[in-house]
């Protein structure tokens, strides 16, 4: 046999022992070598152990595969040729005294105290307690696990049994668990119909389980979960993190979750679709089992170090069993999570079931569902900040044209203003030459006149006095004419500057001196640069020609000295 692929235990009685078959695998070796009073039998190339070490050989290699015959089961159950077989044996032998005069053997304390557990104990009975190492084991056809009491706030074990779920009734009992909508797992207080048994060859006591109640399981969830939440309540947290304001919006997100898993896709998937530009932190944790309880505490704390690195922070997982949200019924857990600084957004994937964390913080469904909640207030935030935009566009745009109203309004005054005052100015410069060119042609012709009237009473003058007066008159005459023609040099000088300043306020002599006149398109006289703006078309009237020009800037500045 030793060629077969069958790995097997067998009851030999010509060798009073149970062998162990397998084919060669290091590891199996490793594995046998463990289990006390082994033995290699060379010329057989087998292994065996004692009767006595039946028990504690299952309890390792049934888990890596082996079968035992039947008649090593019947033994591992207690039937025949094993421990109520051997009972028989020790029974029939304690009749025979001279077998007993040196004292008990093992087997017969182990039988008598076998015999004196099941006189003690009725057949079945129903034992509560908390499922511990079964999920090592769960995949294996017979499943070795233990069931312990535990003190109220106390988790290390009071007491413990082993416990034993043979593979003919293992389907049936975890598919009634199953129906309940959970799984049976480490951690879970359950209430077990078991047969008690001792097994005489290595004076082991288990208990094999029967039935499973799984109401009494669910009912110790729900206990568990209000234990939890009272205790949170006494100490004031329970709405502590549920109330803290929503940040407006919530772009920095810190994440724990398992990392690859289906929440964290379904998650960024949905953060990704939104367009908006949100920045993910994740922290890796497990979701599920032993370890979450460590690494979610890990992970909070973190996150509680940089909280002002981030807006929420969101736990999520995907669906799973009742028992799967036990991870998270954890008084610690409850406790970080009340008293975190951040915003947390609880998504754990369970329709119908709540977590202890689903009532101390914002809890959504799923993770997706937790991913829309943060889409959604951004989006608000958005929507809010573009109405906002838009009503100060708006008021801009309205601002604006109450403004350029005015600016048109200014404009026409200002043109208007400066149209009247050149009139004004041209009427007052045409009267002004008026008055002096009259005031000089009366200047001119008084002078003229009493010339004449000098020059006639000059004429009538006696003839006695003409030789006598000749001189004199000659010098009269030339006093006179010196006289008139230094009033005359007064009177053109005088005409000359008043020509002049006529002539300096001529339009055309302004614009000859370099001046210029500058109108918009529409005609109307610019006289600030604040009445135009860049790419304006302007005309600029000078002295010999008229420029179209197009506004490229301005500047308020100072015009300098202009006298130049």
């Amino acid at each position: 046999m030793e060629g077969e692929d069958v790995k097997q235990l067998e009851w030999i009685p010509d060798l009073g022992r149970i062998v162990i078959r397998f084919p060669y695998d290091p590891m199996l070796v490793t594995e046998v070598k463990t289990i006390p009073g082994r033995r290699w039998h060379r010329d057989q190339k087998i292994w065996s152990v004692p009767l006595e070490r039946v028990g504690e050989a299952a309890r390792i290699l049934l888990p890596l595969g082996f079968e035992p015959t039947p008649q090593v089961e019947k033994i591992l159950n207690g039937e025949v040729e094993g421990l109520a077989g051997l009972a028989q044996q020790v029974e029939e032998a304690a009749n025979q005294d001279e077998s007993y005069q040196d004292g008990w053997s093992v087997s017969r304390l182990n039988e008598a105290a076998r015999e004196a557990l099941v006189q003690s104990v009725p057949a079945t009975i129903w034992l509560h307690g908390e499922v511990l190492e079964f999920d090592r084991g769960r995949h294996r056809q017979h499943v070795f696990f233990r069931i312990v009491d535990k003190a109220e706030e106390d988790d290390r074990p009071s007491a413990s049994v082993t416990a034993v779920l043979f593979q003919g009734q293992k389907e049936r009992i975890l598919e009634r668990f199953r129906e309940t909508g959970t799984e049976l797992t480490d951690g879970l207080q359950v209430r077990v119909q078991v047969k008690v048994d001792l097994y005489v060859q290595n004076g082991s006591f288990q208990v094999v389980v029967e039935d499973i109640d799984p109401s009494y399981t669910l009912g110790e969830i729900a206990r568990r979960r209000e234990r939890i939440l009272e205790q949170v309540r006494r100490e004031g947290l329970e709405d502590r993190n549920r109330s803290l304001v929503w940040p407006p919006a919530p772009l920095r997100v810190g994440v724990l979750t398992s990392p690859g898993s289906d929440a964290w896709k379904d998650l960024i998937h949905q953060l990704d679709c939104s367009g908006y530009a949100f920045q993910v932190t994740l922290y890796g944790v497990h979701v599920q089992g032993e370890r979450t309880e460590a690494d979610v505490l890990a992970g909070l704390e973190y996150f509680e170090q940089r909280a002002s690195e981030f807006d929420v922070l969101l736990m999520v997982r995907g669906g799973g069993s009742r028992a799967d949200l036990m991870a998270f019924d954890s008084l610690p857990l409850a406790l970080a999570v009340a008293r975190h600084s951040l915003k947390i957004v609880v998504g754990i994937g369970h329709q119908a079931d709540r977590s202890v964390l689903d009532e101390l913080a914002h809890s959504e469904k799923t993770p997706t569902a937790a991913g829309q909640q943060l889409v959604e207030r951004v989006g608000g935030f958005w929507e809010g900040v573009r109405d906002r935009v838009l009503g100060v566009m708006s008021a801009a745009q309205r601002l604006l044209m109450v403004h350029r109203a005015q600016l048109d309004s200014s404009r026409s005054q200002v043109v208007h203003t400066t149209r009247n005052s050149l009139l004004e100015q041209q009427h007052s410069l045409q009267f002004r030459i008026g008055r002096i060119g009259t005031a000089a042609s009366r200047c001119i012709g008084e002078e003229r006149g009493a010339l004449k009237m000098k020059r006639r009473r000059l004429m009538d003058l006696p003839l006695r006095i003409i030789g006598g007066a000749r001189q004199l008159r000659g010098e009269r005459s030339r006093q006179i004419l010196a006289r008139a023609q230094q009033r005359l040099t007064l009177e053109e000088e005088r005409i000359g500057f008043r020509t002049v300043q006529l002539r300096g306020a001529d339009p055309r002599t302004i614009l000859a001196r370099g001046f210029s006149w500058v109108r918009d398109g529409s005609g109307r006289t610019i006289s600030s640069a604040d009445g135009v703006s860049p790419g304006d078309k302007i005309e600029v009237h000078l002295a010999d020609g008229v420029l179209d020009a197009t506004v490229e800037s301005s500047r308020d500045e100072a015009s300098g000295d202009l006298s130049s």
